[in-house]
């Protein structure tokens, strides 16, 4: 008899919980909403002082389509524009979300699509001194989301800083081959001209001296 009353209990509780349902939209919603599916844009911002996030979600028909989060957290706060196509959700907790995209029509109340975002812990190795200078480095990005020890990253730096000197020694070096290849070949190419005008500057040089000796020799013959 207890297995019975368990049983039957159960199927109530199943009956009275909640049921969430949507309606199924129209092919024409569907077509519609595929059709400017891409201006749908989801993009987010850390916030280096609160380590947190800044979410911005574009919403190109808030009359049809509605965003909405697929998430237990309450703390999550969005602020609407006028016309409602911009909403901006500030401080959100660093973590993996989901955001669903609604239609809201007379007729169609069915999720159009899901998108997922994952929010990484703010990088304390990004504020460390060694990363000035090379911010580009991918230990050095706020954002960066593994686990490393602080011997690994002084180490992977230390390497990351010989490598993109000797790279950039390499390029100077190459710099300078391909500056000398041009003199090189401009002289190679003007040789005849360069070798007139030497002579002419020599000519230039030797009648300059030879007038200022004449000269001194007048003077002390006066």
């Amino acid at each position: 008899m207890k297995k019975y009353q368990i049983v039957t209990i159960l199927l109530s509780i199943f009956v009275l919980l909640p049921q969430v349902t949507y309606a199924e939209c129209t092919k024409e919603e569907k077509k519609h909403f595929k059709s400017i599916e891409d201006e749908y844009k989801i993009t987010h911002e850390l916030n280096k002082d609160t380590k947190d996030y800044n979410i911005t979600l574009y919403n190109a028909e808030p009359d049809s389509y509605l965003y909405f989060w697929i998430s237990d957290d309450t703390d999550i706060n969005c602020e609407y524009s006028s016309d409602g196509k911009t909403n901006i959700c500030k401080n959100v907790k660093p973590n993996e979300y989901s955001i669903g995209i609604i239609g809201v029509t007379e007729t169609c109340d069915e999720i159009m699509k899901t998108n997922t975002i994952d929010l990484s812990i703010y990088n304390k190795y990004s504020d460390d001194p060694l990363c000035e200078g090379i911010e580009d480095f991918v230990l050095c990005d706020p954002q960066y989301d593994k686990e490393i020890s602080r011997e690994e990253f002084e180490s992977r730096v230390e390497t990351y800083k010989k490598t993109t000197q000797n790279k950039q020694d390499d390029k100077n070096n190459q710099n300078k081959k391909k500056t000398d290849s041009k003199i090189i070949k401009y002289v190679e190419d003007n040789l005849f001209q360069i070798i007139i005008i030497i002579i002419f500057v020599i000519i230039v040089v030797i009648t300059i001296i030879l007038t200022a000796k004449s000269i001194r020799k007048s003077r002390r013959l006066e």
